[in-house]
Formats: C-alpha cells, sequence, structure tokens
C-alpha cells in the first residue's frame, strides 16, 4: 500500500516472530523457497502460527552477507539464486493467519513479495542471527527511521527471548 515501516503503527512492529528454518535445504540448493509444506511442518511442531506475527525464513544465507554468494549472479549475469517466499507460501501466510510481516535472512523478499506486499503487510530483508533464535517463543522489534516519501529504508531489528 506504499506505506514504509516507519509509518506503521507501533503494535505492527512489536511481533512474535515464528522462525522456519530451511538452512539445510538452501545448504544444498540456493534456490529453495518456503513452501505452505514448510508452514504446515512448523505449526505441527509449534502450533498456530501467532496472531500478528513476523514469520521469518532462516536459510543461513547471512553467513554469505560480506561474499559474492550472497548476490549469488548465475551464469547469465543477471539471475541471481537465493531462498525466498515461494508465492504459495505468502498465499498461505494470508489466507490462514494474521501475519504482519515476513522476514528473510537474504537479499531479497523476490518470489512472494508481489503477492505479499500489496496486502498492507510488510517484509524485512537481510536480517541477520536467525539461527540463534527459537522457532517459536521470541519477540521482534522493528525500528525504523522516517525517511519521508520511502517505501523501504534501513531499519534496526532486535529479537527478544
Amino acid at each position: 500500500d506504499g506505506k514504509s515501516v516507519a509509518e506503521l503503527p507501533i503494535e505492527d512492529l512489536i511481533c512474535p516472530l515464528a522462525v522456519i528454518d530451511i538452512a539445510a535445504e538452501a545448504e544444498e540448493n540456493p534456490d529453495v523457497q518456503v513452501t505452505p509444506d514448510h508452514i504446515a511442518a512448523w505449526m505441527s511442531d509449534n502450533g498456530e502460527i501467532p496472531e500478528g506475527a513476523c514469520v521469518a525464513m532462516n536459510s543461513g544465507w547471512d553467513r554469505h552477507v560480506a561474499t559474492d554468494t550472497f548476490r549469488n549472479v548465475g551464469d547469465d549475469g543477471k539471475t541471481m539464486h537465493f531462498p525466498g517466499f515461494h508465492v504459495e507460501a505468502v498465499q498461505m501466510l494470508m489466507d490462514e493467519t494474521s501475519a504482519k510481516a515476513i522476514a528473510v535472512d537474504t537479499l531479497s523478499l523476490d518470489f512472494g513479495h508481489n503477492t505479499w506486499l500489496p496486502s498492507g503487510r510488510y517484509g524485512i530483508e537481510g536480517i541477520a542471527n536467525l539461527g540463534a533464535l527459537p522457532a517459536s517463543g521470541a519477540t521482534i522489534i522493528v525500528g525504523a527511521p522516517k525517511v519521508r516519501g520511502g517505501t523501504g529504508g534501513p531499519a534496526r531489528v532486535f529479537a527478544m527471548m
């Protein structure tokens, strides 16, 4: 809807965190995406996605942040290869949960962002240290400066356990 994170009400910026771990799969396949099956498996292990949650993908990709692998440009010189949320997964989160945000430890939301962002929810890219957090039980706090006319920008993101 064109709002920046800095324009969202505070209750949207402090929320329960659900971490879906696909790091082992991402090690084998840089194009792996969180699917509805990953979400269903998370819910089988942890219960329902919490009300107003941020659902984060831990692909372990943050370890590549200072290398060319973070962008992982393919042989065509244009296409980047890194994990993300499949469009069917974001549709499931929109239809079956009250999740407010998705987060990735990669360069971009890509894949499902064209479905997620127009729904009035937000996304966080380039998040670090998700592997140090539990699958459930943490709270995420997103602090973002106000950027006039911006729909994105830097943020300071904390997790409390």
